[in-house]
């Protein structure tokens, strides 16, 4: 089961991430960020530290699902993916899809002049 927490900063809203990430989980983290954005956050960060094991197929789907909404003017960025998911294939299409960061006080600064 994943778990979230959250942390607020001007329009960024940052979602730490605890536990499996997978095609269950991955329907809860579009649910809260359709939230955020419904309720006027504009900036989303998925701190992925707490995160135990991912499922590559998941994380592609949901930077997929991210890259379709995009319109809707929700800027998504990751802290700290685990360092075996860099490795995947699919990794060098995500880069160019958000932003990565090494902390996330790294990432509330910088998405907070973005």
């Amino acid at each position: 089961m994943l778990q979230f927490g959250e942390r607020r900063h001007c329009q960024t809203k940052a979602l730490t991430l605890a536990g499996q990430f997978d095609c269950r989980t991955m329907t809860g983290i579009q649910a809260k960020i359709v939230a955020a954005q419904k309720t006027g956050w504009h900036q989303i960060i998925l701190d992925f530290s707490g995160v135990t094991e991912i499922d590559s197929s998941s994380l592609s789907e949901l930077f997929l699902w991210y890259h379709n909404m995009k319109p809707h003017h929700v800027q998504i960025c990751v802290v700290k993916p685990p360092p075996y998911i860099r490795y995947h294939e699919d990794w060098a299409h995500l880069a160019e899809i958000v932003s990565i960061y090494r902390s996330l006080d790294e990432a509330m600064d910088q998405e907070a002049y973005n």
